[in-house]
């Protein structure tokens, strides 16, 4: 069988949303059967995370990306190399690794970046609601992008919301911001007495630093192997901006979104905030102000509810796979683009 090597960051610094995306388009092409995912992964070893099921190659975060890509595909039967890849490493020689991928007929793809190269590459896959396409014209891949652009997993059947006291927080898988030091005080001091507060500690995270004295129930998930459990079990859900917001709306659960990430984010967390799906907020404090905000306004809750289901209907990872297939199964100078928020 052939193989299409997934290759992305991970580390404490990174994150582990480039190696949740490439997972779930790893399990929908393992459920296929059609051709073999394997892993390449520039980090540290809490990179195993969730990989048992997959071939993978792990290395230090440091090492060359061009040399590791070609001795992989050198011995190995490689149609396609999908990168989603931190946009701040070294892509020294990048451009010739492309061509010399391209010169053995391999197909190329890129999640959330690298669209400087989309002349050399196969398909830009941007997971976004809000990237402008009509801005890149001139490139000659396929391009796409929209809500059913999301690469995510999803593991249960969608419920209808219901209030309750269950709320889950998530601070990232590094909580690279620290948020772990400051806001489950405020948390146990402002929400209501009764609250049942579910604190996912990542894998690159430390243990939040909880009161002495709790007013609340907290329970710490330490590193869970996946979201999906805890989110359909929660009434509303406190978010940093990511890979796990996109995660939680998919299931239209009451959501309030933050980025502690300076101006990173602004942009798209304005462009969130005119879609209704969830309560954008502009600092940690002020999310927690809406995270009451939201449980005490019922309407409101149900509204964010609703659109949350209606914009992430389409399910991005199904999508994403066909596309690999064709570009698999076609000729190599066959070329196309695609312009559409929601092909």
């Amino acid at each position: 069988m052939s193989n299409v090597l997934l290759v992305c960051h991970v580390s404490p610094k990174v994150g582990i949303g480039h190696l949740s995306r490439l997972l779930a388009v790893a399990q929908k092409l393992k459920v296929d059967g059609k051709i073999n995912p394997e892993f390449l992964i520039f980090g540290t070893p809490e990179a195993q995370y969730n990989l048992r099921d997959f071939d993978k190659y792990i290395y230090p975060e440091s090492s060359n990306l061009s040399i590791s890509i070609k001795s992989i595909v050198s011995k190995s039967d490689v149609k396609a190399v999908v990168f989603d890849l931190y946009m701040e490493c070294n892509l020294d020689n990048f451009e010739d690794l492309l061509v010399w991928l391209k010169d053995r007929g391999i197909k190329l793809v890129s999640v959330d970046g690298l669209i400087e190269y989309c002349n050399k590459l196969d398909l830009v896959w941007m997971p976004s609601f809000d990237f402008d396409l009509s801005r890149h014209k001139d490139c000659t891949c396929l391009l796409y992008s929209g809500w059913s652009s999301f690469l995510i997993q999803k593991k249960f059947d969608i419920r209808e919301w219901s209030p309750g006291n269950k709320i889950l927080i998530l601070t990232g898988g590094g909580d690279t911001a620290k948020l772990g030091e400051t806001i489950p005080a405020k948390l146990d001091n402002l929400l209501d007495i009764g609250m049942e507060l579910h604190w996912v500690k990542g894998p690159f995270a430390g243990f939040p630093k909880l009161p002495k004295k709790r007013r609340l129930n907290w329970i710490i998930h330490d590193a869970p192997l996946g979201l999906d459990e805890l989110i359909v079990k929660s009434n509303y859900v406190m978010t940093v901006f990511g890979v796990s917001f996109f995660e939680v709306l998919q299931y239209g659960i009451p959501t309030v979104v933050f980025s502690p990430y300076g101006a990173k984010d602004n942009d798209e967390l304005v462009a969130l905030s005119k879609e209704g799906v969830a309560l954008v907020s502009s600092s940690a404090q002020s999310a927690i102000s809406n995270l009451i905000s939201l449980i005490n306004d019922e309407k409101a809750a149900r509204e964010c509810s609703v659109n949350a289901l209606q914009a992430m209907s389409v399910n991005g990872v199904q999508k994403f796979c066909k596309k690999i297939y064709f570009l698999i199964e076609s000729k190599s100078n066959e070329t196309n683009r695609i312009y559409s928020l929601s092909p």
